[in-house]
């Protein structure tokens, strides 16, 4: 019996494609349990999303992305209040997280919390550096 002939053998070739198969299912149950868990499709909502919600498991985060309202922004300390909009809703944040030096008015930012129905309640908040190119002006 040469050697090639017992790497071809049909129980050697069946141990393979049973343990392929394993390998396969595996993966393809751990694909459907990530992607059947809230929020994991999408890194952020907008507020619009967020409002259709409506009020949420207060253990749940949530991040939320949209722009600064221009003179929304209400500060008394590390407390800060601010509304963000994707344009079509306005949703009230407020923090008591330290901000980082680009948040401004009309900034894009990522707020990471919960939302109660009327107001996000954010833990962290980041904000998009702005930025330094600006398109051609035909």
């Amino acid at each position: 019996m040469d050697s090639s002939s017992t790497l071809t053998s049909p129980k050697r070739r069946a141990k393979f494609a049973i343990g392929g198969l394993i390998v396969l299912l595996a993966v393809g149950s751990l694909v459907g349990w990530a992607m059947s868990r809230p929020g994991s499709t999408a890194f952020y909502m907008t507020p619009t999303e967020l409002q259709a919600l409506g009020a949420t498991d207060q253990t749940h985060d949530y991040r939320m992305n949209g722009k600064v309202v221009p003179g929304s922004i209400e500060r008394d300390g590390l407390n800060t209040r601010f509304l963000v909009s994707d344009g079509d809703t306005e949703i009230t944040v407020h923090t008591d997280a330290p901000l980082p030096d680009t948040f401004r008015n009309r900034s894009e930012v990522v707020a990471k919390g919960h939302y109660d129905g009327s107001t996000f309640a954010a833990q962290e908040v980041l904000a998009k550096c702005p930025s330094k190119f600006k398109a051609k002006e035909a």
